[in-house]
């Protein structure tokens, strides 16, 4: 083999080696960020379940004190 098939050799090696590095690290990326995608529908759920719980906490305040104010009013 002559220096510069030698040369080429290597360089499509190189070549094929990055290519496939490259196509590796789109699907790490691709992956990613499905994950991401994931993580953030989860967190926007997990976020609409605590205001959910937190208005179900207020309003058991509301009733707790409603009772309470209408157990004071009868024993006046």
């Amino acid at each position: 083999m002559l220096p510069d098939e030698m040369e080429a050799e290597k360089n499509r090696k190189l070549l094929v080696s990055q290519a496939d590095t490259i196509e590796i690290l789109k699907n790490n990326v691709r992956d990613l960020q499905e994950q991401l995608t994931a993580a953030q529908i989860r967190i926007k759920q997990l976020t609409l379940e605590k205001a959910d719980l937190i208005q179900e906490k207020f309003n058991l305040y509301d009733d707790i004190s409603n009772m309470l104010e209408e157990d004071t009013n009868a024993h006046q």
